[in-house]
């Protein structure tokens, strides 16, 4: 009877090393091809790889939100890898092959764009891995989607809704320009005003701006936190609406700082204040909305505990 059970430990030992095995073949296989797609088919991402990881491209010229999402969901990623991994499907499952051929005929087919390039190597390869991992690819596929939210947001708000965006901030930042004293003349997109050194200015307000990158940074982020730590539908909406005029607020005070700054320092001082005021105000308000967050997400365990 012991060597019965004795065998029966072993065989299950023995399933256990080769489902492990094959897992890490599949995963080994999941990556090659992953990477064979985007040398073959996506060669512009390796291309231009070095230019949109250098600081200037991240920083001087606006690109880190999306690399700052990115980076949350790659986070995520690993602090979620057992539940994916609990998902996955060792057995060949044909109802995701053609789902992940789309995926990968998608990712191969999407116009070459800078703003898309590393979206369309992420999304080949989650092609890739739906077909190898069926049901695994579920927290891949909405993470990305999250990632994909956030880099389009801005894009669609300057194709769809350029002047009427923009309008969010010009009018009420000519009303409070004007209210404190300030001489600023407005025409369209457009503010004059001259600095106290009786330098001219002249400044377009674009719909980026108006801050659409933040506010898609700013969702992507809730998000994942209402994945993380999600809240009862009502409060959740009441932090969302909340969420989204505080970051429309703290977009509308960072160009009251840089009209500031022009006036009294000069439009070098306030180009140099446009490239990076975004850094210091967003992250500022962002983590007085996680404060908050939290305390709300504490307040609810607390309750459940009582209860």
């Amino acid at each position: 009877m012991k060597s019965l059970k004795l065998g029966l430990k072993s065989i299950k030992v023995e399933k256990s090393n080769f489902a492990f095995c094959s897992l890490n073949s599949k995963v080994l296989l999941w990556l090659i091809l992953s990477l064979a797609i985007s040398l073959i088919f996506l060669q512009e991402f390796w291309s231009n790889l070095g230019t949109m990881l250098s600081p200037d491209w991240i920083f001087r010229q606006n690109h880190a939100a999306p690399w700052g999402v990115l980076g949350l969901c790659v986070i995520w990623l690993w602090l979620k890898r057992k539940n994916i991994g609990r998902d996955i499907e060792l057995r060949q499952n044909p109802v995701f092959i053609p789902l992940g051929l789309a995926l990968v005929v998608g990712a191969v087919l999407i116009p070459p764009s800078p703003d898309f390039l590393v979206f369309q190597v992420l999304l080949a390869s989650l092609g890739v891995f739906v077909i190898f991992f069926g049901r695994g690819a579920r927290i891949p596929s909405i993470l990305l989607t999250i990632y994909g939210f956030a880099i389009s947001f801005p894009l669609m708000i300057a194709r769809f809704a350029e002047g009427a965006y923009s309008q969010t901030a010009i009018t009420p930042l000519m009303g409070i320009m004007t209210t404190l004293g300030y001489q600023i003349e407005n025409q369209g997109q457009w503010v004059h005003f001259i600095s106290t050194s009786g330098e001219p200015i002249s400044a377009v307000i674009t719909a980026a701006c108006a801050g659409p990158a933040t506010m898609g940074v700013f969702i992507a982020i809730f998000a994942l936190m209402m994945l993380d730590i999600p809240l009862p539908p009502r409060k959740a909406a009441r932090l969302f609406l909340f969420g989204v005029v505080g970051t429309w607020f703290q977009s509308l005070i960072r160009l009251i700082i840089l009209i500031l700054v022009g006036f009294h320092l000069g439009e070098d001082a306030l180009w140099t204040a446009h490239s990076w005021s975004i850094y210091i105000l967003f992250p500022l308000w962002y983590l007085f909305f996680a404060y908050i967050y939290f305390r709300q997400a504490r307040g609810k365990s607390e309750k459940l505990q009582t209860v």
